[in-house]
């Protein structure tokens, strides 16, 4: 499409009018929007904005269905705008008028401009669009009814990026101004299509969900209501026809030492083939180990014994397994201390001694831990996975937090433990703090609802491991604060996400190393990528890398007690990268108010001062605490490593205990906020506080 020569979709009574500039002066509105002609008036209400796209071997068709409301109690005439990515051009426009879909047509100017003043002047309902400076379209329609809606659809195509095996989809959203939120929902859906296998599917803007049926379609999809729409929509997609995918993603500002001595930032995915045989895939010795005690009573039990039948169904033909029921006492149901192969007979059996399961009694959690831990197969060297579910703290035997989770770190290295608690008994910083030792992760339910679908949907994601035990090498080259720090094992249809920061540059040789099913050594995938001297594309990854860290230091504070390197070390990164966390906030002034030659975007503001000093001084409801409130009553008062000195700020005369602001709603909120930013594969938004 030629700007000398224009060329205009339009309604089927439209006309062209060559405008460029349509938004507020000052604000760069980066969006669709319908803004009345009136110079002062604000742009009409987005109450829904759909984006479909569809993406064949790079080549993406995006369809934006919007619906505006006038708010006014007159008729308006409004122009659409809508900013298009580079090299887009627009293949179909359309309005619904009374109803109907009315689709546009291809009109010369001249004609187009005439319709258009003649329709205008009749009261009927013309659509227009127009092509202005190689990427904005305009859309000139009129009337839209006072209190009514107006509903507009956009179809665009254009070629997508492609650099070293990633893909890179573009959706534009942001804004330089106040930041609009539509009234009902904000979906897109993105369906890929590729010749070559597609390895990785991720998107550092906003919190999809991917669905991958095979190794050459993908099905991407996000969905909120209420949402502020202030980030562009961004999707990366790497392919590559390999067993084992890895592409890499940079970001460097300056030269070989990065501007003021910054280093270069990176991202590696990381994903295997989706379609593996059954010989791929790595038997497991999986211990479910289930809290009976009295607490558990009715719906919790009865959802927990769902859950159980959940996975015992799921188990694979060469997988070993074992269940441990603990309340007042222990018991397992293999007694020869030794898991069993998962056979029809042996779950079957499980089945049985799980009907019986009856909540009475307290709750030996030490006595069921070390059942689990003394569960031993003889020649197996399949990964081993602890699944432990409880509702509360420890009552009977050892009920000493810092004593159990010693002896959980004493056994680490024999198998990774995954815990789950329910309820508002449970305290979130000692089962973390487990979670950790024992090399897994914690999660947390309100109700047995909540649990048994969270729970087997962990069990679907865990099901199937390909590669276990994985190490990320990479000779030649110097990396720093690489997240996460223990990359576990990556499993079938799953992403492996590795950020991180470099020093030097060039091509070099990444190793992936880990152990593959019933091959007798690891074995190593080397692949060849480059690291450059200047990147300043993904200007996203500094802040996903900070992120992570701050997530990662703000656990470290949480599980094992505020020092003062890890507190200064949170509120020096967090200023830099503007994260939000309980040491720092942000301080939002007018922009009148702001002295020149400061940004208009205020870092966080220091908030060294105690953290106890920071307590609700009244109650509050939970649903409407900040992201990090109770922090401070979340924080171990006890540390395993050992003791600082004065000068380095340790805690003397620390008690053992689990921390009280560790339960209930609190204590979850803050578990998953601290989880979601250290797995952060999005970058957060620094208007929602960083989730």
């Amino acid at each position: 499409m030629r700007p000398t020569s224009p060329v205009l979709f339009a309604c089927a009574f439209v006309a062209l009018s060559a405008v460029y500039a349509l938004s507020v002066p000052g604000r760069a509105r980066a969006q669709g929007f319908l803004l009345p002609a009136a110079a002062d008036a604000s742009p009409l209400a987005i109450e829904h904005h759909r984006v479909s796209v569809t993406i064949r071997e790079r080549v993406a068709e995006t369809r934006v269905d919007q619906v505006f409301t006038n708010h006014t109690g007159s008729a308006l005439e409004a122009s659409y705008v809508f900013p298009l990515p580079p090299g887009a051009s627009v293949s179909g426009f359309a309005m619904w008028v009374d109803g109907r879909r009315v689709p546009g047509e291809v009109l010369e100017a001249g004609r187009a401009r005439h319709i258009y003043e003649s329709i205008v002047a009749r009261v009927r309902d013309p659509g227009l669009v127009e092509f202005v400076g190689g990427r904005l379209f305009r859309a000139r329609v009129f009337p839209v009814p006072p209190g009514g809606s107006q509903r507009i659809e956009l179809r665009f195509t254009q070629t997508l990026s492609y650099h070293a095996g990633v893909v890179h989809y573009r959706y534009p959203l942001r804004t330089a101004g106040a930041a609009p939120r539509t009234r009902a929902d904000m979906t897109v859906s993105a369906r890929i299509v590729s010749r070559t296998p597609i390895r990785s599917v991720y998107s550092p803007s906003h919190p999809v969900e991917v669905s991958r049926p095979d190794d050459h379609h993908a099905v991407v999809s996000f969905e909120a209501n209420g949402v502020v729409l202030e980030d562009d929509f961004d999707l990366y997609y790497a392919v590559q026809d390999r067993d084992v995918g890895l592409s890499l993603l940079t970001h460097r500002a300056g030269g070989p030492d990065g501007e003021d001595g910054e280093d270069g930032y990176f991202v590696a995915m990381i994903s295997p083939r989706i379609v593996s045989a059954d010989r791929e895939i790595a038997n497991k010795e999986i211990i479910f180990v289930f809290d009976t005690s009295a607490s558990m009573a009715g719906e919790k039990l009865a959802r927990a014994k769902a859950a159980l039948d959940y996975m015992l169904a799921r188990l694979g033909p060469g997988d070993h397994f074992q269940i441990v029921r603990f309340a007042t006492d222990v018991e397992a149901l293999f007694r020869e201390t030794a898991s069993v192969p998962a056979t029809p007979a042996n779950i079957d059996r499980a089945r049985r001694f799980a009907s019986r399961f009856v909540a009475a009694g307290g709750t030996a959690l030490d006595g069921g831990l070390d059942a689990a831990y003394a569960t031993r197969t003889p020649g197996q060297h399949a990964p081993r996975i602890v699944v432990f579910l409880t509702d509360g703290m420890p009552t009977i035997g050892e009920t000493d937090p810092r004593a159990i989770i010693d002896r959980v770190g004493a056994s680490a290295e024999t198998a990774r433990l995954f815990v789950f608690g329910v309820g508002d008994d449970v305290n979130t910083t000692f089962l973390d703090q487990l979670a950790g030792r024992g090399r897994g992760v914690g999660d947390y339910f309100r109700d047995g609802r909540e649990m048994e679908g969270r729970l087997s949907a962990f069990y679907d994601r865990i099901a199937y491991p390909l590669i276990t035990d994985i190490t990320l090498e990479f000779p030649g080259l110097d990396v720093t604060d690489v997240y996460p720090r223990d990359l576990g094992h990556l499993y079938r249809g799953g992403q492996l996400f590795v950020v991180g920061r470099y020093r030097g540059a060039g091509a070099k040789t990444l190793r992936l190393v880990g152990q593959v099913s019933r091959e007798d050594r690891p074995r190593a995938f080397s692949y060849q990528v480059d690291f450059p001297e200047v990147r300043r594309t993904n200007d996203w990854l500094p802040r996903l890398w900070a992120t992570r860290k701050v997530g990662h230091l703000l656990d470290e504070i949480r599980l094992r007690g505020e020092r003062r390197g890890l507190r200064e070390e949170v509120q020096r990164v967090a200023q830099r990268f503007g994260i939000v966390t309980p040491y720092t906030n942000y301080l939002v002034v007018a922009d009148d108010e702001i002295p020149p030659g400061l940004a208009a975007a205020a870092p966080p503001v220091d908030r060294s001062e105690s953290l106890d000093s920071r307590a609700p001084a009244s109650p509050v409801s939970p649903a409407s605490l900040p992201p990090f409130e109770g922090f401070a009553e979340a924080t171990s008062e006890y540390d395993y490593a050992e003791p600082e000195t004065a000068a380095g700020g340790s805690d003397a005369g620390a008690r053992p205990g689990a921390p009280p602001g560790g339960a209930g709603e609190r204590g979850r909120a803050i578990s998953r906020r601290l989880r979601a930013m250290r797995e952060a594969e999005r970058v957060p938004s620094v208007s929602s506080g960083g989730t």
